[in-house]
């Protein structure tokens, strides 16, 4: 089995909003409040920077993407402290769709702000996730990932996908909405598997157990038939460790024992099941792996604090 593409199929990209924007210094925009995962790729014109909370200003340059993992509230700007407006204000000013599941638009929003100075031209996209936007992967990565233009050679592809995404001619092109949700999807995977396999060290919790091929099987088991009767000593025997050996690496790299992260995962499933097919509540405990009813619900109302018939009725 192969952890890393079973655990990344949870990020398949169902909507995406695709904008260029063409920037003239100076200008800066505050980003605040926006949730879904989304990204910028410098298509051509001056560098830009990105500030954050925490972290020293970021500069980007031409051909470089940066990945919001989890929608946290930036700063980007012509310079490194140069004032922001609101970008809410400034694309509301522009009388722009919201963000919206139901609204997939047909060509690449066009989006215009700042003086008279020198141009940087981006590519914006928002990734709207089949299965939500809180999800295990995107929770143990960083913040942002800046991809280097440097680094093409491990997503190739991204390039030509950007190059079409910014086209002119890509406008009311039959078929551009779904053609915009696959690249983007692709985009959005490779930035992911990038940062992961080139930078282990930077990430948290069970990613970083994937860098040790014994938890890798381990995990990936646990991705594939969650709702087996697992115990640490099958999980040890899947890893091909000592029942100990196995006990203690998983929690050493992945910062939680083996069946306190089977209990997230399932807990996990079960919100995702529930938020997107409604389904038998009886069923969904034992397709999980839980040997009653009562049982799921006590797990499910320890994690979430409200029973999962409350939760489906939410």
């Amino acid at each position: 089995m192969d952890a890393l593409s079973e655990i990344l199929k949870s990020l398949r990209v169902q909507y995406c909003a695709v904008g260029t924007m063409q920037l003239r210094a100076p200008w800066g925009l505050s980003v605040e409040g926006f949730a879904p995962p989304s990204a910028l790729s410098l298509i051509d014109g001056d560098a830009f920077w990105v500030r954050m909370r925490g972290r020293p200003p970021f500069r980007v340059e031409r051909g470089d993407t940066v990945l919001f993992v989890r929608g946290a509230d930036y700063r980007i700007a012509s310079s490194p402290d140069g004032p922001c407006d609101g970008w809410d204000q400034a694309w509301l000013a522009h009388g722009l769709p919201d963000f919206s599941l139901g609204k997939e638009p047909n060509a690449p929003v066009r989006f215009t702000w700042g003086g008279s100075g020198p141009e940087t031209r981006l590519l914006g996209l928002a990734f709207g996730l089949a299965l939500g936007n809180r999800n295990p992967l995107l929770d143990a990565m960083p913040d942002m990932i800046a991809l280097d233009a440097g680094r093409e050679h491990a997503f190739p592809w991204v390039a030509p996908a950007i190059a079409f995404l910014s086209s002119e001619d890509a406008a009311g092109v039959p078929g551009f909405a779904a053609t915009a949700r696959l690249l983007a999807d692709l985009m959005l995977v490779s930035a992911v598997r990038s940062h992961m396999l080139m930078e282990p060290h930077g990430t948290r919790g069970w990613i970083r157990g994937l860098s040790d091929p014994s938890i890798a099987r381990a995990l990936a088991a646990m991705h594939t038939t969650p709702g087996r009767d697992w115990s640490v000593g099958s999980l040890a025997e899947q890893a091909c460790l000592s029942r100990t050996t196995f006990a203690t690496r998983f929690t050493d790299l992945v910062e939680q024992s083996p069946i306190e992260y089977l209990t997230n995962l399932r807990m996990h499933l079960a919100t995702q099941r529930i938020a997107r097919d409604k389904p038998n509540l009886t069923q969904l405990a034992f397709e999980l792996g839980y040997t009653s009813d009562a049982a799921f619900r006590d797990a499910f109302k320890r994690r979430y604090g409200m029973p999962p018939s409350r939760y489906a009725a939410d």
